[in-house]
């Protein structure tokens, strides 16, 4: 007796379905897992990156990159390496103009930093530096601005590159002529995760000792 047409059909339909199904449902675990696995890596590198070792080395390294950055005053790498309160006001300026760059360069550009001890366990560094003896050069230089100009006409001033030029070009030459301090002296900083890399943390005291006395002169004489 043959099987009606109809059946016939009816059993091709199922079983193509079946087969159709089946592949359907491999594909459809394979894209999952793939899913899975990208997800996993995209964790695992999300988890790792900017991640640095707090190692004697790396402390080391930070040390190094810092005190260059500082003395070239690139603001890109001091953004990366120092964590100070001070020079993250004035890098968003020597972004803009070239002036406060060049003050900052000459600022630092006899800078030496020498490491007396790591301690990687507590994230910290001992450093002993000198520069130049810029603090009666920098005290002189805002105490003249601050009896010459009130805040708000000085926070106008810093859009006219005639003033911004000509006065800091005059501090600048009074850096140049600056003597080197007699004594070193040592500072104790914290090292923290940065981004991509450790960051040196400088308080105002150790700011201050990095900067030849500038940087506190200058706080000091407007009252930061």
């Amino acid at each position: 007796m043959s099987v009606p047409k109809i059946y016939n059909n009816y059993s091709n339909f199922a079983t193509l379905f079946c087969k159709k199904g089946a592949y359907i449902m491999k594909k459809t675990i394979s894209i999952l897992l793939c899913a899975v696995l990208v997800i996993s890596v995209a964790a695992g590198l999300s988890g790792c990156s900017g991640k640095t070792e707090m190692t004697d080395e790396n402390i080391t390294a930070a040390v190094e990159t810092a005190q260059s950055a500082l003395k070239e005053f690139d603001t890109d790498e001091l953004s990366k390496y120092v964590d100070s309160k001070t020079l993250g006001i004035i890098i968003p300026f020597a972004e803009k103009k070239e002036a406060f760059r060049t003050l900052g360069k000459a600022m630092f550009e006899n800078l030496s930093m020498e490491i007396v001890s790591i301690d990687a366990e507590k994230g910290t560094v001992t450093l002993s530096v000198i520069n130049k003896d810029l603090s009666l050069e920098a005290s002189a230089f805002a105490y003249d601005l601050k009896y010459n100009y009130s805040t708000a006409q000085l926070l106008t001033l810093l859009d006219n590159d005639d003033f911004i030029n000509e006065n800091l070009g005059t501090l600048i030459e009074k850096i140049g002529q600056a003597k080197m301090q007699e004594n070193p002296t040592e500072i104790t900083l914290t090292v923290k995760q940065g981004k991509k890399n450790l960051m040196l943390v400088f308080d105002d005291e150790s700011e201050n000792a990095v900067s030849g006395g500038a940087l506190g002169s200058i706080t000091s004489a407007f009252g930061v």
